[in-house]
């Protein structure tokens, strides 16, 4: 029997229903995703045939969703055992960039919660590390950093009151602190000093980023300098150990002549 003009062709139809499969991948995959983002590293996600009952999908759908997890390194399959959760480790590494400038790098978004600033006195341990008297005021910045929303560390620093005056007036919860700098008040970051060190967070160090308590953590203390060799910061900040790796460069000693 002839097609009638109103009834669409085979190539159209298989047209429609790939973009619909399209469609419920995707939806599969915010759902998943969500779902990885809220589990703990190494958790096993459901079977490619509870999730295809669940969805009401074909179990080739569901495949296809779990390998673009798999791509992005937020799943592993494991043959005979199922796949699992595997959260990114990024790499600490020498080089000095600020925390947004790095996440941005790696193609996830920064930003900030549970931010927290004062102008206080310094106390002789921070005074000394900024070039300063002790007593002196110094804006104090405490915040969780987050990529993609994920707490990542727990930051905290030091920068003296008297030569950054209307810092805490300028810089907002997400905002790059070294951005701030730069365009409020001319200073270039350079280099830092910095030493780590393993530390176990306390209870509520733990709760605020989202991880079990007593959970490991690097400890990393930083002091950074501009392009004049001027102390700028002095920082004690906290990283979760599930997340970072740290990265050096190791060369064996000079050979005498």
């Amino acid at each position: 029997m002839p097609r009638t003009r109103h009834e669409p062709s085979d190539g159209a139809l298989e047209s429609v229903l790939a973009e619909q499969n399209r469609g419920k991948g995707k939806h599969i995959i915010d759902v998943l995703t969500a779902l990885v983002l809220n589990s703990r590293d190494g958790a096993l996600l459901p079977s490619e045939r509870v999730l295809a009952e669940r969805f009401g999908v074909a179990r080739m759908t569901v495949r296809g969703s779990i390998d673009a997890l798999e791509t992005k390194g937020m799943v592993r399959r494991v043959p005979g055992r199922g796949t699992f959760v595997q959260h990114p480790t990024l790499t600490h590494s020498e080089i000095f960039r600020s925390f947004s400038e790095d996440m941005r790098m790696r193609g996830m978004t920064p930003g900030a919660k549970s931010y927290r600033s004062r102008t206080r006195p310094a106390t002789r341990t921070v005074a000394a590390n900024l070039g300063i008297a002790a007593g002196e005021p110094t804006h104090y910045i405490e915040r969780i950093r987050t990529a993609d929303e994920i707490p990542m560390a727990l930051e905290r620093t030091n920068l003296a009151a008297a030569r950054f005056p209307t810092l805490l007036d300028v810089l907002g919860r997400d905002d790059s602190l070294y951005d701030i700098l730069g365009r409020a008040f001319g200073v270039r970051l350079e280099s830092a000093r910095q030493t780590v060190t393993i530390a176990r967070l306390t209870a509520t160090e733990a709760k605020r980023l989202e991880v079990a308590e007593d959970s490991p953590a690097f400890l990393i203390e930083r002091i950074s300098v501009d392009n004049m060799g001027k102390v700028v910061e002095f920082g004690r900040s906290l990283y979760r150990g599930d997340r970072y790796a740290i990265q050096m460069r190791v060369s064996p000693p000079t050979q005498g002549g």
